[in-house]
């Protein structure tokens, strides 16, 4: 496991929320937890292991705690060893701004199109990051005819009226629950996944935008272009 693999592992693992009261599910999570971190720092581990001995049935919401707090010192360490391209992917829940800032640098390695996914768009998608991708980058949104918020096609409309071919968008409804990813494809060829829908990214819990590898990112980029050229133009 390379430096960005531990990273995206470290990061995934704690947008995780454990119920500390489902014990089977609280150690599934730690014993992931514990073997990530250990990677990283055995004196870490080691606490988590000291502590799952002591607090498990004492306090469990107290180990959910100090396991978390092992993951983030693991996971500032991996970021930090990570290739720059990934870092800043792991997003905290409530910081807004990382979030946008996240998707912008996606949204600015684009040269020609990035094609935007998800079943529950709404507005934000126009006024927060659609603008962040280069001018001359033709922009495509792409959301569910089932799940599609209303304020989406108005934001659209008033969008184009705004730019008009300064910033070249394009907007379709997929048919009802056709839609199963949230996914920023740069390009026609580089795909990244996004764990929560735009209009919420990262406000309640923490979120991430991982590059899929090559394999994955060419059978993705088939399947979308395919559910595009199916969608219905707003």
């Amino acid at each position: 496991m390379n430096w960005e693999q531990l990273y995206v592992a470290l990061g995934r693992t704690a947008e995780e929320q454990p119920d500390p009261q489902n014990m089977s599910e609280l150690l599934k999570w730690i014993g992931r937890a514990r073997a990530l971190v250990e990677k990283i720092s055995k004196l870490d581990a080691a606490e988590i292991s000291a502590a799952t001995a002591v607090r498990l049935h004492q306090d469990p919401w107290a180990l959910r705690n100090i396991t978390y707090a092992a993951l983030y010192r693991a996971l500032a360490v991996a970021e930090l060893n990570a290739p720059v391209s990934a870092q800043g992917s792991f997003i905290p829940a409530g910081n807004a701004l990382d979030a946008m800032a996240a998707i912008g640098k996606v949204l600015q390695g684009a040269t020609k199109s990035v094609l935007l996914v998800d079943p529950y768009m709404d507005q934000k998608t126009l006024t927060d990051y659609a603008p962040l991708a280069p001018e001359s980058v033709n922009v495509l949104l792409m959301s569910d005819a089932a799940t599609v918020k209303p304020t989406f096609s108005p934001a659209v409309a008033r969008f184009k009226q705004q730019f008009g071919d300064k910033r070249p968008m394009e907007a379709r409804l997929a048919a009802p629950r056709a839609l199963h990813d949230r996914l920023i494809v740069v390009d026609q060829t580089t795909a990244f996944t996004v764990t929560q829908s735009f209009n919420a990214l990262a406000d309640r819990s923490h979120a991430s935008i991982v590059k899929v590898d090559p394999e994955t990112a060419a059978l993705k980029v088939d399947a979308y272009s395919s559910l595009w050229a199916a969608a219905a133009p707003i």
